[in-house]
């Protein structure tokens, strides 16, 4: 069974069967090949498909149309008593009433659109002001934790080089303190005149305590000290 194929001027379909052409209303001018043909023909050309071509209607012309309906219209209203000059001036107020209408209808929608047209832009300018007060609250909110964190570290600072200058300060006296029980042991070992072997042990333990204590005090001042040169560093 010969099977065609049809192509809409972009591509081409089928493979379809004669009676399938027959519900398709193919036209003259619709290109058609089948296999056997060298190329597309116009349907017109074969002859076979020649039952199959639709009627093609002429083309549509506005002017014959309404010169048409315009005439019959014409002899409807004189069939109603009216003249011809009188259906064509009440032809020409409907077209200026519908005109006019329409024209209505124009500058209405006109009016819409440039009231929408406004609000949107209204609307845009809050949205950007309410943009920029939400973007200068931050900055306001960085520059004063910024501000913060400045103040308290300076505090911090301060509070750190005020302590680190007193651990020097007591680090001064309790050196003092070493060198002057240091002295007090080397003295009391020395010293013989009116004393008990028990009273001069005992003297000596106390000192020898003493001197211990203060070498521990200064160790801790200064292991202090270093500490809170580190947290300075930190800071700076």
């Amino acid at each position: 069974m010969k099977k065609y194929y049809l192509h809409n001027g972009t591509e081409s379909s089928g493979p379809f069967s004669f009676e399938e052409l027959r519900i398709m209303k193919i036209t003259k001018t619709t290109p058609v090949w089948y296999d056997g043909m060298e190329k597309w023909k116009y349907a017109a050309d074969i002859e076979e498909l020649h039952e199959l071509i639709a009627a093609t209607p002429p083309p549509f012309q506005v002017e014959e149309v309404f010169t048409s309906h315009s005439q019959k219209t014409i002899s409807n209203a004189a069939f109603l008593g009216l003249s011809k000059n009188g259906f064509i001036a009440v032809i020409v107020i409907i077209l200026i009433f519908s005109t006019v209408i329409f024209n209505i209808v124009q500058n209405n929608r006109s009016e819409e659109l440039e009231a929408k047209n406004k609000k949107t832009l209204l609307e845009n300018r809050q949205f950007s002001l309410q943009q920029k007060e939400i973007e200068e609250q931050k900055r306001l909110i960085e520059e004063q934790e910024k501000a913060e964190a400045e103040r308290t570290a300076k505090e911090k600072k301060q509070t750190i080089t005020d302590r680190i200058s007193a651990i020097e300060n007591e680090m001064a006296v309790t050196k003092d303190d070493l060198d002057t029980a240091k002295e007090k042991l080397a003295k009391a070992n020395d010293f013989k005149i009116l004393r008990t072997s028990a009273e001069k042990s005992e003297e000596l333990k106390k000192l020898k305590q003493e001197i211990e204590d203060l070498e521990k005090e200064l160790e801790d001042l200064e292991a202090e000290q270093n500490r809170l040169n580190l947290d300075l560093e930190k800071i700076k």
